[in-house]
């Protein structure tokens, strides 16, 4: 690891997933509140990051944390993007995808 704690969701926690303003972006309001994506793939983590699940009426929901320190798009929509020009049903071409850290949830929304 990097060092330090590590802090962001904690298994067992109480936390509500409302909808960000941006389609397809989602804020997980527990202990702290977290920018995150709905799960493409459920179970499934692309680098590491944290996966919060949440339960409606029998239907289980997977959604992926999106850190703002390793995603320039995820940094702008916390700092307050207008718009991020994509929308679920979209089709995007990502070039430069390193990582896959911002692509991963790119993919997520749309």
């Amino acid at each position: 690891g990097r060092g330090g704690r590590g802090g962001g969701m904690r298994g067992g926690a109480k936390v509500a997933v409302t909808q960000h303003r941006h389609e397809g972006v989602y804020i997980a309001r527990g202990k702290e509140d977290a920018l995150c994506t709905k799960n493409m793939v459920p179970g499934e983590s692309v680098y590491g990051e944290k996966r919060v699940s949440v339960e409606n009426e029998g239907d289980k929901v997977e959604y992926r944390v999106w850190n703002p320190f390793r995603s320039k798009l995820g940094a702008g929509i916390l700092g307050g993007l207008d718009s991020i020009w994509m929308k679920p049903g979209s089709k995007v071409l990502y070039l430069g995808a390193a990582s896959g850290t911002t692509v991963s949830h790119v993919s997520d929304i749309v």
